[in-house]
């Protein structure tokens, strides 16, 4: 069969459909397409180019059907979790990617926060306080977070004695990290005290350290914190519970 849809140039060109198309569904008006010609400059190949109405609708269906048969597996899966389990994730994660873990006061009426992925993305780097909020990555810590978010789904889909532990993996994951920056923090104002001290004396020291002191007031926990701590701990509930029932 003879087609006189393609338009090159404002000439109509026929072309076979066995011959020449390289679709895989029939063509279609107003369609686009990638044409080659040999070295005679006979047509040769007619490509569809884009996705036309029909190609739309099946996707548009399949899409459908998708949905259709992923509906009753993901309410399957959430009933498994549980709704307030569920929820107290979801607000671990927007705690912890989105809101303020760490407050710095630069100077008065000026400050500067960053959140809990800010926090792990300057310790990877082993950046300064005036790296909050920069962009770089967390590394392993930043896996190690992510891991301790959805940690808590473990217990719906691994039935083991011990998935309830998956439960505390945020509260865990929070105490390690505040602990972790305490130290590091801590041990750079000994350091920079000690090193001081050695160069310029006692005195000099005692001023550093002093600046130090003041460099540690200056930082406070963001409001991201409480928020996460809070969800975190119903968690661990939750997961005592699963551990007294077994």
């Amino acid at each position: 069969r003879v087609y006189d849809l393609l338009a090159v140039d404002g000439n109509k060109i026929p072309f076979t459909l066995e011959d020449h198309w390289a679709g895989t569904t029939p063509p279609q008006t107003g369609g686009s397409v990638d044409i080659g010609f040999d070295e005679a400059g006979q047509l040769r190949t007619v490509n569809p180019v884009g996705v036309g109405k029909e190609e739309l609708e099946i996707a548009g269906e399949l899409a459908r059907q998708a949905l259709g048969k992923g509906a009753p597996v993901l309410r399957a899966s959430v009933q498994k979790i549980g709704t307030p389990v569920l929820v107290a994730m979801a607000i671990v994660a927007i705690s912890w990617i989105w809101l303020p873990a760490v407050t710095v006061q630069i100077m008065a009426g000026m400050a500067q926060s960053a959140t809990m992925f800010d926090v792990l993305r300057m310790v990877n780097a082993g950046a300064s306080l005036q790296d909050f909020g920069r962009g770089g990555s967390a590394g392993i810590y930043g896996l190690l977070c992510i891991l301790a978010m959805a940690a808590p789904a473990l217990p719906a889909l691994w039935k083991h004695r011990l998935a309830p532990l998956g439960y505390f993996a945020p509260l865990a994951f929070l105490a390690a990290v505040g602990l972790g920056i305490y130290m590091k923090m801590n041990a750079m104002a000994n350091a920079a005290t000690e090193q001081m001290g050695s160069l310029a004396g006692s005195g000099m020291g005692d001023i550093v350290g002093a600046m130090m002191k003041q460099v540690m007031q200056a930082v406070s926990v963001g409001f991201g914190i409480y928020v996460s701590l809070a969800a975190a701990l119903y968690l661990a509930w939750i997961g005592l519970r699963a551990l007294r029932q077994r």
